[in-house]
């Protein structure tokens, strides 16, 4: 049986992760206010594990307190874009060298069709779920991977970048550079997978930083 202390820590970590997936998803968009006893509300429990939620998603960079506002969802500045595609397009490096070598037919296959709905969702004008797919994507091509070294390194960073992505406009656009990551894995070609996937980080830098443009 669950101490007390066990018991309030898990309630805090799934409230945090609710908090954090409605981030990522968008639901929660950037500048977006939580009110400690609104969310508590919301998902049913008491104040003080959403208490705890909200300094531990401040601590991950997910919110910042304002003096007048309280807790908001923050947005990246320029720095914080710019410092989580460098350090993505490094592990993105060792991400696509570990699947040349490991990646079977039947991976290659997955991801195919993950693509295929990607493209279909975008083809029909649903945008949400196209944007879901093409995250999806990244998902399986760590888990593929199979290292739990580069899972847990690569975790954070891809929470922080399914926040910017999941703002991309185009799906359209990253299904097709999702299908030439996998035409390049599927080569067996270190290098050309390398540089495909440097290609389709610096296209989604560039879609990123139109969109903070327009803002």
């Amino acid at each position: 049986m669950p101490t007390r202390e066990e018991h309030a820590g898990s309630l805090r970590d799934s409230v945090t992760e609710a908090l954090r997936g409605r981030i990522v998803s968008g639901e929660l968009a950037p500048g977006a206010r939580l009110v400690e006893r609104q969310v508590a509300e919301q998902l049913g429990v008491s104040r003080v594990p959403v208490r705890e939620a909200l300094r531990a998603l401040e601590r991950e960079g997910f919110l910042e307190e304002r003096p007048t506002r309280g807790m908001v969802v923050r947005r990246l500045d320029p720095d914080d874009v710019a410092m989580l595609f460098a350090v993505r397009e490094s592990l993105e490096a060792v991400l696509s060298h570990r699947l040349v070598d490991v990646l079977d037919d039947d991976g290659l296959a997955s991801l195919d069709d993950l693509v295929t709905r990607a493209d279909a969702h975008a083809r029909a004008g649903r945008q949400a779920e196209a944007i879901g797919a093409n995250a999806a994507f990244h998902d399986a091509l760590v888990d593929l991977a199979g290292s739990r070294v580069l899972s847990s390194i690569i975790e954070p960073v891809a929470g922080r970048m399914a926040w910017l992505l999941n703002q991309h406009t185009e799906p359209a656009s990253m299904v097709a550079e999702h299908r030439a990551i996998v035409e390049a894995l599927r080569s067996r070609d270190a290098d050309r997978a390398a540089a495909v996937f440097r290609d389709h980080l610096a296209s989604s830098r560039a879609a990123v930083t139109s969109l903070d443009t327009e803002a």
